[in-house]
């Protein structure tokens, strides 16, 4: 009896389209608000990576002296370039590779970012590359907040991005600090300090152990 039910149960093809339509309804709508909120996110952080590669692409083609009203310029580019009005910042910083650590020659941090220090290198020292003692690089951080339109399954969120280049037609690139304040560092010729320079060991010597550059067997 109990089978002969199930049978027809299964069988039976009849069905109420209102009731179909209040159970899929509501799936549809969030499986299409989550399409189009994750779609969004994709795109703003595709765009702030094309546009923190675009704002390097600039610095590393300086041959003359920047100023931070320059870098407070391109932080409105990259503004402008991922559409974003309040809340993304940008940070240029040049460091020089030098025999027991990096010196950091000058930093600038936007929209109340703070310049790199020191202490900050333990967070990047191994994504920074090989580097030739007295070679210089320009890293160019970018961050760009995303709130999404909608609440489904995407919490707010920033995006970071981290790109290293190097001066392509000059050995550095000569840095002014015309606006002076606590987001700006630059550095007095001097290569310790607490803020200007980070020694790959304790003792500021170089040491195969630590020394991410070190070549132990030299060719």
């Amino acid at each position: 009896m109990m089978s002969r039910s199930l049978r027809r149960f299964w069988k039976d093809e009849g069905a109420s389209v209102a009731l179909e339509a209040v159970i899929v309804t509501p799936i549809l709508a969030w499986v299409f608000v989550a399409s189009f909120v994750f779609f969004d996110a994709f795109r703003v952080y595709n765009t702030s990576i094309k546009a923190t590669y675009a704002v390097a692409d600039v610095l590393s083609r300086r041959t003359s002296e920047i100023a931070s009203s320059d870098i407070e310029g391109l932080a409105d580019v990259f503004q402008f370039l991922t559409r974003n009005t309040a809340g993304s910042a940008l940070r240029v910083t040049q460091i020089t590779r030098q025999q027991g650590g990096y010196r950091i020659d000058w930093s600038h941090g936007t929209d109340g970012l703070t310049y790199i220090r020191a202490s900050d290198f333990p967070n990047f020292i191994d994504r920074i590359p090989i580097m030739a003692f007295g070679d210089r690089m320009l890293l160019v951080e970018t961050f760009l907040p995303h709130r999404p339109a909608f609440s489904a399954g995407l919490a707010d969120q920033e995006f970071v991005n981290f790109t290293i280049t190097r001066p392509r037609f000059a050995g550095q690139v000569p840095f002014n600090a015309d606006m002076g304040n606590s987001y700006v560092y630059s550095n007095n010729g001097t290569p310790t300090g607490q803020d200007g320079f980070y020694y790959v060991t304790e003792e500021g010597g170089a040491d195969p152990a630590h020394d991410p550059d070190w070549d132990v067997d030299p060719v």
